[in-house]
């Protein structure tokens, strides 16, 4: 049985992607900083205690693992000063023990186009969050050949159960009656969003297969206006009923937020496009691959 090291775990993609392996057959160990934070599923003996600046911890957990996922991400408002602090140790642990990185990516590494970005695209940052997930990028592609195995996944804004501190938490108020939608962009925009439990089996079933020292997979993801949600709600019975997001209150109130300020910098990913060409994992995956509707998602996100 294969084994998978979760950095991470208590988080979004940590927590689900945990499960998606568990659901394929591997056994799962996570690294957390609390033990009462561990998922209840995990045996007592696959939980480590501790730290992920702890290069040392990281190498003892790491050992005999076949994945080693990176789910840590510092907060919003801290990515300069701690994102590539954070990421070394596994690195370099990753670089000691030939382990592979199962890495979450994002969009932030690229310019808005006016078609789905590949895997092979050009980045282009046109943010400083952007720059610093390039600069990642280019420290796994580095440690790719240095011993270490890489697999990127990129994704857009996480949609799912049980998530936590995602946008849809922040501008979507669903009951099982009705549904409010504070909308971030106009109504003619497309905005990037990936369902997390789709994300994370493909991604644990693309695990199985032959991989390159450095891997990139784009998830097709969905690709939502403001219509599409509409229709998604009225084929489960519910008008959504669509108000403005108060942008100009988070500008008014961001000299005096760090965290509101960098969400300020990132408001051009909801006026321009961002999309990714999903094909080489659906190729991939053929009948394997999974993709849930917006409306049978929905149902799924209701606050109980």
């Amino acid at each position: 049985m294969k084994t998978a090291l979760i950095l991470g775990i208590t988080g979004n993609f940590g927590s689900q992607m945990a499960k998606a392996l568990a659901n394929v057959g591997w056994n799962v160990r996570a690294l957390v900083r609390e033990e009462a934070k561990a998922p209840t599923w995990l045996s007592s003996d696959d939980i480590w205690v501790g730290d992920v600046h702890n290069g040392a911890l990281i190498e003892r957990a790491a050992l005999g693992v076949e994945l080693i996922v990176y789910a840590i991400n510092p907060a919003y408002h801290r990515w300069e000063s701690e994102a590539m602090d954070l990421m070394e140790p596994t690195v370099r642990v990753a670089e000691k023990l030939k382990s592979r990185i199962l890495f979450p990516g994002n969009v932030y590494n690229f310019a808005p186009l006016n078609r789905p970005i590949s895997e092979d695209s050009p980045m282009e940052a046109v943010s400083e969050k952007g720059a610093i997930r390039i600069r990642m990028e280019h420290r796994l592609h580095q440690a790719s050949q240095q011993g270490a195995n890489i697999t990127i996944v990129r994704a857009g804004d996480f949609i799912g159960p049980d998530t936590h501190f995602t946008w849809l938490d922040v501008i979507l108020k669903q009951t099982s009656s009705h549904a409010k939608m504070r909308l971030p962009h106009d109504e003619s925009h497309v905005h990037f969003w990936s369902f997390l439990p789709d994300l994370c089996a493909n991604t644990a079933l693309l695990m199985s297969k032959p991989q390159s020292s450095y891997e990139i997979w784009h998830d097709e993801g969905l690709k939502l206006g403001l219509n599409d949600w509409k229709k998604a709600f009225l084929e489960n019975g519910k008008n959504l009923n669509v108000g403005k997001f108060p942008w100009w209150v988070f500008k008014l109130i961001s000299p005096l937020t760090p965290l509101v300020r960098e969400v300020v910098k990132m408001q051009y990913l909801w006026q321009q496009p961002v999309l990714l060409d999903g094909n080489k994992m659906k190729q991939a995956l053929q009948s394997q691959y999974q993709a849930t509707s917006l409306a049978n998602i929905l149902p799924l996100l209701v606050k109980k």
